[in-house]
């Protein structure tokens, strides 16, 4: 097989969240919604370190990995049953861009693609999804093996098996150097599949997707997840105060009538400011039915928890589908005009 199908093959796997156990998860998967165990989720409002110069790069990141790891352990121990699924905020790992500026994106960005992320960089917070057999959603400014001068800022979820997903920005605004799938859609395709762009995972707590930032703002890009058959977005994040971000989450819950699960940004703490510059907005789960099931914002920071019941999903569409589902034909014909 050639080295482009066997690329192909790995990344329509990993999208669907079958490669550790594909035969677990595909009877899960036909499990009745109504006949799902509800199980916790978290979101977290956590500073972020930035690293002041591309010496300092490495250190830093073991750092915010060991801020990760601690975080997750914290909310283990802390809820009164442990969340299968963790969001946690933009960046929170690899840092802003900004953060080393001069500093070629090459060396900044980051592969998910050739090794197995327990392999590399991300390995200790792969180790925290195994012992706690939770899925972790976080970004990477990221850069792939199979296009030289291709950088992305990319969501991605790991769980027990590793990479689950990963979803390039597909046109919210971000850093001067970072590619948008609207702009190389079609080799993008060509490389990765068919389904590649904005993909959802089928997992044993149900079908996960990912988004970063912006894209919340775009409607349609949580429409096609939802279309895709995501029940849980989740939504690595870093807000400010000129977006009505609680109503956009909202809305999105109830008219795609899924839970979103958003972790936001609390401070960017410097070598030369410790206290940290404070970011806006807040980290929040929202239901199917548009409601606010937890948040932490303002100066607070650690996490928020709720139950996530699948059910939910159900409950909602048939209460507000009528007005909240898109009659396809129509609009489809519509758009194309």
């Amino acid at each position: 097989m050639r080295r482009r199908d066997l690329i192909k093959a790995a990344t329509a796997l990993t999208a669907m969240g079958l490669s550790k156990s594909s035969s677990a998860i595909a009877a899960e998967s036909m499990t009745p919604q109504s006949a799902r165990p509800a199980f916790k989720a978290a979101v977290m409002r956590l500073p972020v370190l930035v690293p002041p110069s591309e010496d300092a790069l490495n250190d830093v990141r073991r750092r915010n990995a060991e801020a990760m790891v601690e975080a997750i352990e914290n909310v283990m121990r802390s809820a009164s049953s442990k969340p299968r699924v963790i969001s946690f905020p933009v960046l929170q790992f690899t840092s802003a861009r900004r953060a080393v500026s001069g500093v070629p994106m090459s060396r900044v960005a980051v592969d998910l693609v050739s090794e197995p992320l327990d392999k590399g960089i991300f390995a200790p917070v792969v180790e925290a999804c195994r012992r706690h057999n939770c899925y972790v959603a976080t970004s990477t400014q990221e850069k792939v093996p199979q296009k030289e001068g291709w950088f992305f800022h990319t969501g991605f979820i790991m769980g027990p098996e590793g990479l689950v997903l990963r979803s390039p920005k597909a046109q919210a605004q971000s850093a001067p150097s970072v590619a948008y799938l609207r702009d190389i859609k079609d080799e993008y395709k060509s490389i990765f599949g068919e389904n590649s762009i904005m993909p959802v995972a089928k997992t044993p707590i149900g079908t996960l997707a990912c988004f970063v930032e912006g894209e919340a703002e775009v409607l349609e890009a949580s429409r096609l997840l939802a279309s895709k058959g995501a029940e849980v977005i989740l939504h690595t994040s870093m807000e400010d105060d000129e977006i009505p971000w609680t109503a956009l989450k909202q809305a999105i819950g109830f008219q795609c009538h899924v839970f979103l699960l958003t972790g936001a940004t609390s401070r960017l703490i410097y070598a030369d400011n410790p206290a940290g510059e404070w970011a806006g907005g807040s980290a929040t789960i929202i239901g199917p039915d548009g409601r606010l099931l937890a948040e932490k914002g303002g100066q607070d920071e650690g996490y928020a928890v709720a139950n996530i019941d699948l059910a939910a999903i159900d409950a909602a569409r048939e209460k507000f589908g009528r007005n909240t589902v898109p009659a396809w034909d129509l609009y489809t014909d519509l758009y194309s005009q």
